[in-house]
């Protein structure tokens, strides 16, 4: 059976996305944990480190939107990104945990999954 370039594999796994999405994410939690840090200690450090972050993860998110569509692509990187915060929330700053917002993060890991096939 000859492959036909234009046709799309729906079981197909992008794994440039994913990681270019990874990094990004990444980054955003790097950057929100800096502002963070900035906003309990007043330390502009924390300011001045956020903002070079964000920036480069909004490049690396530019660069995704050579890959899939703008709505698909915000919502798995605000989708990475909301679990990764809540994780570092909880582990490096005691913030709660609970069977609900746990819920709520598997229900945003659902859309994730639903998005991308």
């Amino acid at each position: 059976m000859p492959k036909d370039s234009g046709a799309r594999m729906t079981h197909f796994i992008d794994w440039t996305l994913w990681g270019l999405l990874l990094i990004a994410a990444i980054l955003e939690l790097i950057g929100d944990l800096a502002f963070k840090w900035w906003a309990e200690t007043d330390r502009w450090l924390g300011l001045a480190i956020g903002l070079v972050v964000y920036s480069l993860a909004l490049i690396i998110f530019a660069l995704l939107l050579r890959r899939a569509e703008l709505a698909v692509i915000f919502a798995l990187w605000v989708g990475v990104a909301a679990v990764l915060l809540a994780l570092a929330g909880w582990w490096f700053f005691d913030e709660a945990l609970s069977l609900q917002r746990l819920a709520g993060l598997a229900l945003v890991v659902g859309g994730m999954i639903l998005l991308q096939t």
